[in-house]
């Protein structure tokens, strides 16, 4: 069974139309419905195996804490993969959550103080795979977005 951390940068003012209809995240995430003012499926998606992140969180917090439990090691991790779930919309495998812009700048510098590092992007500009996440973070703080994903 793949699981999959899907995450999207969005305008401020998307926030606001989420928080009001959580069931938009959805139709951000994946692609349904109308597309969105201010959001391009092309560069503002990151994704990843969920479960590969969690080994790796977990190996990382057992190699240099002795547990496994990662999301008590790496506070700005667990924020930035889905810790501030919206209360009563269930996606996927869980809760989906939104980071507001104030929210997506503390997480990106809280990755970085993590040691998480700075991964390249694919050169089409795509957010793949556990090393972007990072620069996907750091790119949605300098354009003032917020951040909303969900496990799929």
């Amino acid at each position: 069974m793949s699981m999959r951390l899907n995450l999207a940068k969005i305008e401020a003012a998307l926030l606001e139309s989420v928080r009001a209809d959580p069931a938009l995240i959805g139709t951000i995430l994946v692609n349904v419905g109308q597309p969105h003012a201010g959001f391009s499926r092309e560069t503002d998606m990151f994704a990843d195996d969920y479960r590969t992140l969690i080994a790796i969180a977990e190996g990382r917090a057992e190699a240099e804490h002795g547990t496994t439990q990662w999301r008590r090691c790496y506070p700005w991790l667990a924020t930035a993969t889905g810790e501030n779930d919206m209360q009563g919309y269930e996606f996927g495998y869980g809760p989906a959550f939104a980071l507001d812009p104030a929210q997506v700048t503390a997480v990106a510098q809280g990755l970085a103080g993590e040691g998480w590092g700075s991964g390249a992007v694919r050169g089409d500009g795509v957010y793949e795979g556990f090393e972007a996440l990072v620069p996907f973070y750091a790119a949605a703080a300098r354009e003032g977005k917020s951040v909303v994903g969900g496990v799929t």
